[in-house]
């Protein structure tokens, strides 16, 4: 597998993998408030059957969220793309924020988005950020699995993250 920098032409084939996810779970979010106290629990809840969950960023936000991006890296091979990564630096911050992470449907499972995401940490490295943070759903379970068996801990959500109103959770890790 080839990681590497898009290019525009690229932007055609990253459009067409498939972005949704297929899950059994979902994160259920339970928000309490109790003398001045607010407690915001998570928690995996199997659902009633199967979901196939859209990606929530579409269309024309999709191609502006690239446009903005800081680093956007593709994984080819044999001339087709099976996956990709946009981040923005939040200098300000010292964050690497990975907004997307797509590895197409076919070729889940098998690596990719590891090499796509050791990419993004030694590209935050070189660029002197201190922390690594990768956004996803509360409806993205393998997502979420992913973060947690990449070594990203929980680190915050927001809940009407997406034009969609879906709730971000966010998962990171310290770089240095």
């Amino acid at each position: 597998m080839n990681i590497r920098p898009a290019r525009s032409a690229d932007w055609e084939s990253c459009t067409a993998l498939d972005h949704s996810s297929t899950t059994d779970y979902a994160w259920r979010m339970e928000e309490r408030e109790q003398d001045g106290s607010i407690s915001i629990t998570f928690q995996p809840v199997r659902l009633p059957r199967q979901a196939r969950v859209p990606y929530p960023r579409q269309d024309e936000y999709l191609e502006a969220a690239w446009t903005r991006c800081d680093l956007f890296l593709v994984a080819e091979e044999d001339g087709h793309i099976h996956g990709y990564t946009t981040v923005r630096g939040l200098s300000g911050h010292g964050l690497a924020w990975v907004q997307d992470l797509v590895v197409h449907r076919t070729y889940r499972r098998q690596g990719i988005g590891s090499e796509l995401l050791e990419k993004v940490t030694a590209w935050a490295r070189e660029e002197h950020y201190h922390r690594l943070v990768v956004e996803t759903h509360t409806r993205n379970y393998p997502g979420i699995c992913f973060c947690r068996s990449q070594g990203l801990s929980f680190c915050g959500f927001d809940d009407q993250h997406w034009r969609t109103n879906d709730i971000a959770v966010l998962f990171g890790r310290k770089l240095r």
